[in-house]
């Protein structure tokens, strides 16, 4: 319960603080661009403007001033924006609060169920969340302790890493504005909040542009949007399929096969990469703006539009490599016409992003091209390559039926409509971003780690197919409430399919329920001991302090960074994540994961934790030593001791 509290004042302080360094300092930047000749309307318009602005062009600007300056400057110039926001605090006023309002407490209330740790059955309940968010809570503090470039949480090494660091930002601003109050876990988590409420306010400011919100039907259109942001594809029939055919479940929806994501899973999971999209997005009705002005104007539009393109590519690398064609064909024709603002939007993104650049090739030490070629696969438990490259193009129309649900059908409505607006410039981009990415997402794939490239590059279908459907409901001939049953049973599904994730990140793993990959997500019990050892280790020890756990015990490891503020020695097999290389992290786990298998000299300890540059070492019950033994390891003093958990001091082990 103790743990239950501290995250819940945490978390509420973070969001505070969020609204302070996040939505204010949007609004005053909307401010300044609106006297600069940008239409931001007023109300919930503005407010979304506000919001869209804040994630898309204001970290571009905060990459450079915490690099030379620190994290003060930061917190210092978004104090300033969020002054001159707030003055002008009489345009504000949203005429649809009533109607957001529900949505945005039930959006605050799956960020909490889904975030903060609390104890059942004597065990400590961590959300599934702790996948990504072990890697999210330890960069945002790495920014705090380091400042940028920042050292790699994941392997001890000289030197900066390589990574989309921009929206880490916000959290780290978080956390140093709270004097460490707010965890760098829960600091990231209050900055998602604010993330998650971005992306109805892109949806809204494109969908406007676009001309696909009909004069009268605002709230409706509104309305569906926030709607569909609860909702996902049809995916709970593979579900059944799969439960029906092996008595095994997943945690989430869309682990039966290449996953698209929609909001509330990529919100909550993965915010970076959704933000990135919203950056993009901005940057692209900027441009159509700036390409409606003149002068000066313009060209402030256009600075701005770039800003907001280094900041796609400083939070996604991804997202960056699927718009980057639309871009470029854009600016082709921009230049053939002679249309300076493409190119003046394109050099201030370089600019922008130049010393992002350097670190990417500086501090990255990946072996092979990042991209390869594929065909998207239907399911995982289908093999790629080869002849099943056939099978898998043959069944894309049945994949992405199931993936995108009512989406699809929204989408082919659509387009099969009549009555549709005529074209504007935002509508051709919202189609050319959508068949761009769809190709990326089908035929490319990353090659380190994980498929990420498939995984984001897909949003930019998603977003366009939201609107779509939403632009093919809002009426007044054809609603929501009229449609076949058929439609709405996709709308039921989506619906279950976000109740089935928002449950499953808690419940639906081991020991609870059966899972895929159960050794990977159940429940350890000593999870809780070892967070109370990190959490007296960041009060008690050195910030430059090394501290290592069984780096070799499961593939994937959480609570060293989930909890602990220090760097440790080498993560786990996936430690090569900020751009250490592979071998290198292969040959540290080898050195290291003897201490934790098998009784070892005293001297032989020392010099394998020394030669791995760690100064404390982490013991838990669920270490095979430990088993062994009864206990931690003979002969050794814990520096501070749990029931299922001790910290061991190097330099106090006696050779």
């Amino acid at each position: 319960m103790t743990f239950l509290l501290a995250d819940l004042s945490s978390l509420s302080l973070g969001i505070v603080l969020g609204f302070g360094l996040i939505l204010l300092p949007g609004l005053g930047f909307a401010r300044i661009l609106t006297r600069a000749g940008l239409e931001t309307g007023r109300g919930w318009t503005r407010i979304a403007w506000g919001l869209i602005l804040a994630f898309a062009v204001l970290p571009a600007v905060d990459a450079l001033l915490v690099r030379a300056l620190g994290l003060a400057a930061m917190v210092t110039f978004h104090g300033l924006l969020a002054i001159y926001g707030l003055a002008d605090h009489r345009t504000l006023r949203p005429p649809m609060a009533s109607q957001l309002l529900g949505a945005v407490l039930l959006w605050l209330f799956i960020v909490i169920f889904d975030s903060v740790d609390f104890p059942i059955a004597g065990k400590l309940n961590q959300s599934l969340l702790y996948i990504d968010l072990v890697k999210h809570a330890a960069t945002t503090h790495a920014i705090v302790r380091d400042g940028l470039p920042f050292q790699d949480p994941f392997f001890a090494r000289p030197g900066g890493v390589g990574y989309y660091y921009y929206y880490y930002l916000w959290s780290a601003a978080i956390e140093w504005t709270s004097a460490l109050f707010v965890s760098p876990r829960m600091a990231f988590t209050a900055s998602l909040f604010w993330a998650g409420l971005a992306l109805p306010a892109a949806l809204w400011c494109v969908a406007r542009e676009a001309g696909l919100v009909r004069t009268g039907r605002e709230r409706v259109f509104m309305g569906l949007v926030t709607l569909f942001c609860f909702v996902s594809g049809a995916d709970l029939i593979m579900m059944a399929l799969r439960f029906t055919a092996t008595g095994v479940v997943d945690a989430q929806s869309d682990w039966w096969n290449t996953t698209v994501g929609f909001a509330v899973y990529s919100a909550i999971g993965v915010p970076h990469h959704l933000t990135a999209m919203i950056a993009a997005w901005v940057g692209l009705l900027l441009l159509v703006r700036a390409q409606a002005l003149r002068g000066r104007r313009a060209a402030l539009l256009s600075l701005m539009a770039g800003l907001a393109v280094a900041t796609c590519f400083g939070s996604s690398v991804w997202v960056m490599l699927t718009i980057a064609p639309v871009l470029v064909i854009w600016g082709a024709i921009s230049l053939w016409r002679r249309e300076p603002w493409l190119t003046l939007a394109g050099t201030a993104a370089l600019v922008a992003s130049a010393l992002q650049i350097c670190d990417l090739l500086h501090f990255r030490h990946d072996s092979g091209f990042p991209v390869g070629v594929t065909v998207r696969a239907f399911t995982v438990l289908m093999p790629e390559g080869g002849w099943w490259n056939l099978l898998n193009a043959a069944l894309l129309p049945l994949n992405y039926g199931i993936e995108f649900g009512i989406f699809a059908w929204g989408t082919i409505s659509w387009w099969g409509m009549r009555d549709r607006p005529a074209p504007t410039a935002m509508s051709r981009l919202l189609l050319a971003s959508a068949l761009c990415a769809l190709a990326v997402a089908t035929f490319l794939k990353s090659t380190i780690l994980n498929n990420d490239l498939a995984w984001r590059s897909i949003w930019f279908v998603q977003f366009a197919a939201i609107l779509w459907t939403a632009a093919a409901l809002q009426g007044p001939v054809k609603r929501l409430r009229d449609t076949r049953w058929s439609v709405k049973a996709l709308l039921a599904l989506g619906i279950a399919a976000v109740l089935w994730d928002i449950v499953g990140l808690r419940f639906i793993r081991p020991p609870y329920m059966a899972t895929s990959d159960g050794d990977l997500i159940a429940a350890r019990a000593d999870d809780d001991d070892q967070r109370a050892v990190y959490e007296w280790a960041t009060l008690h020890l050195p910030t430059s302090a090394i501290i290592q756990h069984n780096p070799a015990l499961h593939r994937r490891m959480f609570d060293f960074g989930l909890y602990g503020t220090h760097r440790t020695g080498v993560a786990d097999r996936d430690a090569n994540l900020f751009g250490a290389p592979a071998a290198d992290v292969a040959a540290r786990i080898a050195m290291l994961k003897p201490i934790y298998i098998q009784a070892l000299p005293a001297a032989d300890m020392v010099r394998r934790a020394r030669n791995a540059g760690v100064d404390y070492l982490m013991f838990a019950s669920s270490d095979p030593l430990w088993k062994s033994s009864g206990g931690p390891p003979a002969g050794l003093r814990c520096l501070y001791r749990q029931p299922s958990a001790c910290l061991v001091s190097v330099k106090d082990i006696a050779p």
